[in-house]
C-alpha cells in the first residue's frame, strides 16, 4: 500500500511540475550591432536568462550590472544571459553608448514594439524569463528590488546543478 501511495504521489508531482512550464516561444531579433539572433540556436545548451529592459527604466538599469555578474560567473557552466531592449526607435540611439559605457558583454537585442515581451506574457519592464535547457519557461519575474539578484542567482545555481536545466 505504501509503494502505491509513493508512486501516486510521484506521478502527481511530475504532472504538477510539467503544468508549470511551457515551451519558450522562438524569436528572431536584431542585436544593437545589426546581427540577427535566434533563440532556437541557444536552446539545449543550458539555462537561458532573458531580461527585458529599457534605457528610460531606472530599475532595469539597476538590475543590469547584476546580470553581467551572473553572466561572468556562470557562463562557463552553461548559462546564457540575453537582454532585450524595448526602447522605441526614437530612443534606440541611447542603447549602444549606455551598454559600452557600462562594459556589458551580454547580447543586447532590440524589440522596439515589445512583440517578444508580449509573447512571453510580459507587460512591463524589467521582466525576466528563465528558460530551462529543455526549452521550457521555468519562471518569469517582473520588477527589480535590491536583493532580487540573490534569489535569481540561487535559482540559476539550482538549475545548473540539476544538469538538465529544468526541475
Amino acid at each position: 500500500m505504501e509503494k502505491i501511495f509513493l508512486f501516486t504521489a510521484a506521478v502527481m508531482m511530475l504532472a504538477f511540475s510539467t503544468d508549470l512550464a511551457y515551451s519558450a516561444v522562438n524569436f528572431t531579433l536584431e542585436d544593437m550591432n545589426g546581427k540577427i539572433y535566434n533563440l532556437k540556436e541557444q536552446l539545449g545548451q543550458g539555462p537561458i536568462l532573458i531580461d527585458f529592459w529599457a534605457t528610460w527604466c531606472t530599475p532595469c538599469k539597476n538590475a543590469l550590472p547584476h546580470l553581467q555578474t551572473l553572466k561572468q560567473k556562470y557562463e562557463k557552466q552553461g548559462l546564457t544571459v540575453l537582454t532585450i531592449s524595448i526602447d522605441s526607435p526614437k530612443s534606440q540611439s541611447k542603447i549602444k553608448p549606455y551598454v559600452l559605457a557600462k562594459k556589458f558583454t551580454f547580447p543586447v537585442l532590440l524589440d522596439p514594439n515589445s512583440e517578444v515581451l508580449k509573447q512571453f506574457k510580459g507587460n512591463s519592464v524589467p521582466f525576466q524569463v528563465i528558460i530551462g535547457q529543455d526549452g521550457n519557461v521555468i519562471e518569469t519575474h517582473t520588477g527589480y528590488n535590491p536583493g532580487d539578484e540573490k534569489v535569481l542567482e540561487e535559482k540559476i545555481v539550482k538549475l545548473l546543478s540539476a544538469g538538465s536545466g529544468n526541475e
